[in-house]
């Protein structure tokens, strides 16, 4: 149980957080030698016991990293005698190899050998496989390692703490840091950077000063990376920051087909607009999140005609010009139809979720063309989707490449040639009508939009239980027979559940966090939860049940994260009552 390490915010792998030494330090950080203790090699004492001794004896608020045996990056990593019951005052760290399968308990955890971490693939298995196996309100520490350019893709793999090591080396080699790359062994003429150090540097160019910048240009790209993480853009930035090499590029996508490691770590929703502006964009766990949501929880309303829609510029979908002109078109037909819109690289958004994150917060780059990989994905999302849902006929309103690409695939629609033109719209106008013409109408699609939502975030089935029996709208909240809410949308077209509706929804078992017999107060700690559904990430709508207390709340961790910490807020409370 760590006392000294507290996440504070989590943004996919990347975290922001507090370790406390004799001043708290900000993370992700840069480590000083004044930050910390090591004890050194095992070698430099005549015994495992006499090692330990040393640790014990460096009691403060130093960060103290205990004994260890050198080990090469490829060879057997070597154990000494247990440290679980050294006892030192401050915080503990431990080397680890970064191939190890088990761990001792720590507050900071040191990749052994980090500096040669050069391949891609040993990089990314050697920091997702620690991540795997330390608790998860510890630190992980790569010494050595990072530079400006490389900085934002360690923090996105899970790496708390970094040093200078490497960008002070190379200073003294003649090579030159930016977050843009490294100008190696030549000092560019003209500085791109006007730190005191580069000032002198035209005239003095010696290795001090250019070590200096370099430390300067790692200490700002820090303070960079903290505030894409508190903005919700790492993963933006990382996109961008990989184009500086190919083995950074290579790695991101190694990392991308992690995808198991990277989902369970992924926020619910951001507040920030999500930017898909490179192929890499297509793998974010928010696009194949949605996806398999929209085919797997997303049920249709009971119709046997679907439309196709292009997507708009203007999110949600539904307040744009373009499909104001659609709707308008479509007029009373529109009660006999589902409506489904093909985009990039959400691949499908029905109707009724395009207020769910990300449909309502995604820009992409505009060039009415579609690639290979946006296409594929496309047909993949679209077949899935005709495999589950089957309809007696297809309208298409959509043009140019789309139009090609689904023709192409064989998809057997009514293309009535898209764009909102009078007669285009006349097209689609006649094209629906005449679809419709022995159609089921559907029901209201108020309600309908809850259910979607609510089986979206909460699973399948949650709208037919929740919303049961006699239940009528009123403004964003769904009511009862008896005029209770049972849940409302919020702005974000997120649901949110009443205490009604959460013991509707309690004997489940399902979005649930366990507590113990307390009743909690302002926010539930980590330590406070005894078990919680695993499905449940940062941002779910949960449901708090203890034999004290029932309540509702949203999350600000993983379920598994909140089991396994000892620190941190695990729940943000809504609203809670005493049990008894």
């Amino acid at each position: 149980m760590t006392k000294y390490f507290e996440v504070l915010k989590r943004d996919g792998p990347a975290r922001l957080g507090k370790l406390t030494l004799e001043q708290s330090l900000k993370t992700p950080a840069a480590l000083s030698e004044e930050d910390y203790i090591s004890v050194g090699s095992i070698f430099g004492f005549g015994s495992e016991e006499k090692a330990l001794a040393m640790a014990v004896m460096e009691i403060q608020k130093k960060l103290v990293i205990m004994p260890h045996v050198p080990s090469g990056l490829r060879s057997e990593p070597s154990k000494i005698a247990s440290s679980d019951e050294v006892k030192i005052g401050g915080p503990k760290g431990i080397v680890v190899h970064p191939f190890a399968s088990g761990v001792e308990k720590a507050d900071v955890y040191i990749i052994s050998s980090a500096g040669c971490l050069r391949s891609p693939r040993d990089l990314v298995r050697a920091v997702l496989g620690l991540r795997n196996i330390i608790p998860p309100d510890s630190a992980l520490y790569a010494p050595a390692l990072a530079t400006p350019a490389n900085l934002a893709l360690l923090v996105y793999l899970g790496i708390d703490l970094v040093d200078a090591t490497r960008v002070i080396a190379d200073g003294y080699y003649g090579r030159y840091h930016t977050r843009d790359g490294v100008f190696d062994s030549k000092i560019p003429e003209e500085l791109p950077c006007r730190c005191e150090s580069c000032v002198k540097l035209a005239d003095n160019p010696s290795p001090e000063l250019l070590a200096s910048h370099n430390v300067q240009e790692l200490e700002v790209e820090i303070c960079r990376v903290r505030e894409t993480i508190r903005s919700e853009v790492i993963r933006e930035y990382v996109e961008r920051q990989v184009r500086v090499k190919p083995e950074l590029t290579a790695a991101f996508r190694v990392l991308d087909q992690e995808h198991i490691y990277l989902e369970r770590r992924t926020p619910q929703h951001r507040k920030s607009i999500m930017y898909a502006n490179t192929t890499e964009s297509l793998s974010r766990v928010e696009v194949t999140r949605f996806a398999d949501r929209a085919l797997t929880r997303f049920t249709p309303p009971n119709a046997n005609v679907l439309l196709l829609l292009p997507c708009s510029a203007r999110k949600p979908y539904s307040t744009s010009r373009s499909h104001r002109r659609f709707i308008e078109a479509i007029g009373p037909w529109r009660r006999y139809l589902n409506e489904l819109i093909l985009t990039s690289p959400l691949a499908l958004v029905p109707r009724e979720l395009e207020e769910v994150y990300p449909a309502a917060n995604y820009d992409v780059p505009v060039t009415g063309r579609w690639d290979c990989e946006e296409r594929r994905w496309l047909l993949k999302c679209l077949d899935a989707y005709l495999e589950k849902n089957r309809y007696s006929s297809i309208v298409a309103h959509i043009d140019s490449e789309l139009r090609d690409t689904l023709e192409d695939h064989g998809i057997d629609a009514i293309y009535t040639g898209g764009g909102t033109g009078d007669e285009n719209l006349a097209r689609l106008s006649q094209a629906v009508k005449e679809a419709t013409r022995d159609a089921v109408r559907t029901p209201d699609p108020r309600l309908q939009r809850f259910r979607a939502v609510a089986d979206y975030y909460l699973g399948n089935g949650t709208g037919d239980l929740l919303f049961s029996g006699k239940v009528k709208i009123k403004g964003v909240e769904v009511q009862d027979e008896r005029r209770r809410a049972l849940a409302r949308m919020t702005p974000q077209g997120m649901i949110a559940l009443s205490l009604e509706g959460a013991k509707i929804l309690e004997p489940r078992g399902t979005y649930t966090v366990a507590i113990g017999d307390f009743l909690p107060k302002g926010s539930l700690l980590a330590p406070g939860v005894v078990d919680a559904d695993e499905q449940i990430r940062p941002g779910d709508e949960v449901i708090i049940r203890g034999d004290k207390a029932f309540g509702i709340g949203r999350a600000k961790m993983s379920g598994w994260e909140m089991v396994a910490s000892s620190r941190g807020v695990a729940v943000e409370l809504k609203q809670i009552e005493k049990i008894g």
